[in-house]
């Protein structure tokens, strides 16, 4: 009986200290000694317990009989053959089709916890292929058990719902579609599989073939299967979310896949809930190295088929609006080459050069833009405003788009009629909640200097109160260092002083030699315009020393515009009896604050 046993057996039919208990006595669960024998795996106490009388088929408060236990518990037959076999020689019938609190049969615990061998047995033991979507399940296990389970039940002359439909609306051939299971899926169609049927995701064994991520020549089997049996495909069928099969296989990057469905009818121009048509969805998921979009216009041309190039989605926005919004240059190459109007609005009233200047990365992207529209000789207007009354040139001055800036004034765009941003302009821009505070004050500090820079090229002329905005605007941002002292920190941090020797501000001079460089010195190594790449880069950073980091570098890199502006000032406020020299002199080791406070003591005045 088995060494564990003893006490159990003890129990149940008597000794010296126990009376004998009922065979089929039940715990509180509503197990009997037969269901606690099953799951703890005593096949002896199973053989003895069946042969002095046990009931095979009672049920605990769950509904489930000894027989589901053993089908959920193991995967292999050996304890499904013993309580079989030993029914079998006492003459006693097992209900192999109980139903239990669930719903469940055997047979259905078997494979849903993958104990296909047991689930076999059942089969040809005389299981009912239609109680509980078998067959659904066995779909996800491969080809050999699709064919397996319908041998056994053509041999026992069994019928199954072809199109049954579990608990998330998949029929069969869905399931086998969507684990890739070829042969299955072909195997189910030839059996009357309907794939057009949907889940309740309302998609069809062709949308879960194009979402799966290695399709193969699943597709092209799928509908050869369907043509030679005559059954059509409703190439077009959208799932709950408007997606049409095209529009999977363009998300998953799917070539071959994306060339079958339209030359078998997919609608390049159908949109989805969102109002995303095919080519908006390219331009979300495309991977800059593939040739997708050159494909989809190609295969389109071949089989004679427009593609609405402008098609707005809901947000009003054109594919030429997505592909700028993501940088893709060459798609915006190719849009604009297949006639994408450079200037049409979404709902926001926003140009593609708007969508261009609300880009972080200040990357050629808008100097290209331009030159693929004179190429092309088409016209862009630089100076028309969103629904906020925003033009480009403005929303490129609050992202701090230098490249962009200066591509805009070459090519007609105004100069801006009141510059800088505010503080709240730029606080509405970088959203704090995105992005570090003090990456923040060194990008906008940083990007100020080169744009006035750039500005200057194109015919600015700062004035006094535009001199003074900056200013105030370092003030109301923080960006003023607030002590010298921070600097011999710095210098006691080992990891700090090892990490700064390796990050380059650029290529000969490392983040350590600038922070040891006098503003003066820093002024005539560093330009603005290298400040600003190495802020964008974020490679100064540390969340021991951001901050410190961050205020040191506005120091010195808006150094020279202060003194300038300072000397100025400081002048008038002598009545200029001094000589330039001794001015310059006087102020040369003020910090940029107290610089700044020059400046609005003398503007105060003269106002």
């Amino acid at each position: 009986m088995g060494e564990g046993n003893n006490g159990l057996a003890d129990m149940i039919f008597g000794n010296d200290y126990y009376k004998p208990l009922p065979i089929n006595a039940q715990n509180d669960k509503g197990n009997t000694p037969l269901h606690l024998a099953v799951k703890s795996g005593a096949s002896n106490m199973v053989e003895v317990l069946l042969r002095h009388g046990a009931d095979s088929n009672a049920t605990n408060n769950k509904g489930m009989t000894p027989l589901h236990l053993i089908c959920k518990k193991y995967g292999d037959p050996t304890m499904l053959n013993l309580f079989l076999r030993i029914n079998d020689e006492l003459g006693r019938p097992v209900l192999i089709n109980a139903l239990d609190n669930k719903g469940k049969t055997p047979l259905v615990w078997a494979l849903d916890h993958g104990n296909l061998h047991s689930a076999e047995v059942l089969l040809r033991r005389g299981a009912d292929p239609r109680l509980g979507t078998p067959l659904n399940r066995i779909c996800f296990y491969g080809d050999y058990w699709v064919e397996l389970f319908f041998d056994i039940i053509d041999g026992r002359n069994q019928v199954v719902d072809i199109n049954a439909r579990d608990n998330e609306g998949d029929t069969p051939l869905n399931v086998a579609a969507a684990c890739g299971n070829r042969n299955s899926t072909e195997l189910l169609l030839r059996r009357g599989g309907d794939p057009n049927l949907v889940n309740n995701k309302g998609m069809t064994a062709l949308h879960l073939i194009c979402e799966r991520s290695d399709v193969g020549d699943q597709a092209e089997r799928f509908f050869a299967v369907n043509d030679e049996i005559g059954q059509q495909v409703l190439i077009n069928a959208r799932d709950n979310f408007g997606n049409i099969p095209l529009h999977l296989a363009l998300n998953r990057g799917h070539r071959n896949l994306v060339g079958l469905l339209l030359r078998r009818g997919s609608d390049p121009n159908l949109a989805n809930a969102e109002g995303s048509t095919p080519l908006h969805v390219i331009n979300c998921k495309r991977n800059s190295d593939d040739n997708l979009p050159e494909l989809f216009f190609d295969t389109n041309d071949e089989i004679d088929q427009r593609v609405l190039v402008d098609a707005r989605d809901n947000l009003g926005n054109t594919p030429l609006h997505l592909a700028l919004s993501r940088g893709h240059i060459d798609l915006v190459r190719l849009l604009l080459s297949r006639g994408s109007n450079p200037d049409l609005v979404n709902a926001e009233g926003s140009t593609p050069l708007h969508v261009i200047c609300k880009r972080y990365q200040d990357d050629g992207l808008m100097k290209m833009y331009f030159e693929i529209n004179k190429e092309l000789n088409r016209p862009v207007r630089v100076d028309a405003r969103d629904e906020l009354g925003r033009t480009p040139l403005q929303l490129a001055l609050t992202s701090l788009l230098p490249d962009a800036i200066d591509a805009l004034l070459a090519n007609g765009a105004a100069l801006p009629s009141v510059f800088p941003p505010t503080v709240d302009d730029f606080r509405l821009r970088f959203n704090p909640e995105k992005y570090y505070e003090n990456y923040v004050k060194l990008r906008v500090a940083s990007g100020i200097m080169v744009i006035i820079k750039c500005l200057y090229k194109h015919g600015y002329e700062m004035d006094r109160t535009d001199a003074l905005k900056i200013m105030k605007l370092f003030a109301d941002f923080g960006l003023y260092e607030k002590s010298t002292s921070l600097e011999k920190y710095w210098y006691d941090d080992e990891k700090f002083v090892g990490k700064s020797k390796e990050t380059m501000v650029m290529p000969s001079l490392s983040f350590y030699d600038l922070i040891q460089l006098s503003p003066k010195e820093a002024a005539k190594r560093v330009a603005p315009a290298d400040y600003f790449k190495f802020a964008c880069s974020g490679k100064w950073y540390t969340k021991e020393h951001g901050e410190a980091c961050a205020l040191h570098l506005c120091e010195k890199l808006s150094r020279r515009f202060f003194l300038g502006w300072a000397l100025e000032y400081f002048m008038e406020l002598v009545h200029y009896r001094l000589p330039v020299l001794c001015c310059d002199m006087i102020i040369e080791d003020l910090n940029n604050q107290d610089l700044c406070n020059i400046c609005l003591a003398a503007g105060g005045r003269s106002s």
